[in-house]
């Protein structure tokens, strides 16, 4: 199967979302309480669970080299987007920056990724270490200044801890119980279809009078496709192995990241702004992610 085929799957699975909530399956609650359990509880599981392998030093070496090159993508994207954005007011401009650099690269990239090449997980994941690490730091900072960054909030973090735990278990060659590793199979398959579900509903709330402001439409297309084909044109040439530069490039496709919106409520950014623009990326996304998936290859 083709991977836009694959993609093509997901994305129907998020139309059942959407119907879901049309039809009021998926209450408020019902999706607060699903987004929790996947985000404290099965992505966490899912890495740890595809981060068992056999010890191999290439692929230590092409671990650490995405994480890298995910760390100057992130930082890149938000320098460049601070020069495009800098006549807008503070609120709207942290919000901006932080949608340019952060995309949705856990709760939609994981299943992607595992849609496409279950064994490119462990690069997802360091690319999810990268984006963990600068958005609690400089992604804060942005809202509020250096005062709110907490390194203490990054490695307290459910998925930034599974990812240590993982390495851990890479690194010293561990093979967990069988029994323990069915039930994190298992547990960690939910993550997909989860994910997917919730995704439609949260893209169904959109209205065409939401979106007059030009900036919606611009962030959208810097997000969905400015910035990954830079990733593109710019990691292809240097002699990658696939597994890194195809994990970079599509976990940069992503739509915007959801944790902006968090943060903007938290740390005084345009929350709704950065609710509605999420929301309209990730719509959008639906069509652009099958597309930008064909240029691998």
């Amino acid at each position: 199967m083709s991977i836009a085929a694959q993609v093509v799957i997901l994305f129907l699975v998020v139309l059942v979302g959407v119907l879901c909530r049309r039809l009021g399956y998926f209450t408020d609650e019902t999706i607060r309480g699903v987004t929790q359990l996947v985000v404290n509880v099965t992505l966490p599981v899912l890495t740890v669970y595809n981060m068992q392998r056999p010890f191999d030093m290439h692929v230590l070496m092409n671990f650490l080299l995405t994480l890298l090159l995910s760390l100057a993508a992130i930082l890149a994207s938000i320098g460049g987007a601070s020069l495009l954005f800098r006549h807008r007011p503070h609120d709207k401009r942290a919000v901006l920056l932080n949608m340019a650099g952060f995309s949705n690269c856990g709760f939609m990239g994981y299943p992607i990724i595992l849609a496409i090449n279950p064994d490119w997980m462990i690069y997802a994941v360091a690319y999810n270490v990268a984006y963990l690490l600068v958005s609690w730091t400089v992604g804060v900072s942005l809202f509020q200044g250096r005062q709110n960054i907490s390194l203490k909030r990054v490695l307290l973090n459910p998925n930034v801890i599974s990812a240590f735990i993982g390495f851990a278990v890479f690194c010293l060659n561990i093979t967990l119980p069988n029994i323990l590793s069915q039930t994190m199979s298992l547990v960690g398959g939910l993550t997909t279809p989860l994910s997917m579900l919730l995704i439609g509903t949260r893209v169904c709330g959109i209205r065409p009078g939401d979106l007059k402001d030009k900036d919606y439409h611009i962030a959208a297309a810097l997000r969905l496709i400015v910035l990954p084909l830079l990733a593109l044109l710019l990691l292809r040439p240097l002699h990658l192995d696939d597994c890194v530069w195809r994990t970079i490039y599509l976990l940069t496709a992503m739509p915007c990241g959801t944790l902006t919106a968090m943060q903007a409520e938290l740390y005084g950014g345009d929350s709704r702004f950065a609710a509605r623009a999420i929301a309209y990326s990730t719509l959008l996304s639906l069509a652009t992610v099958p597309v930008m998936s064909l240029l691998l290859g």
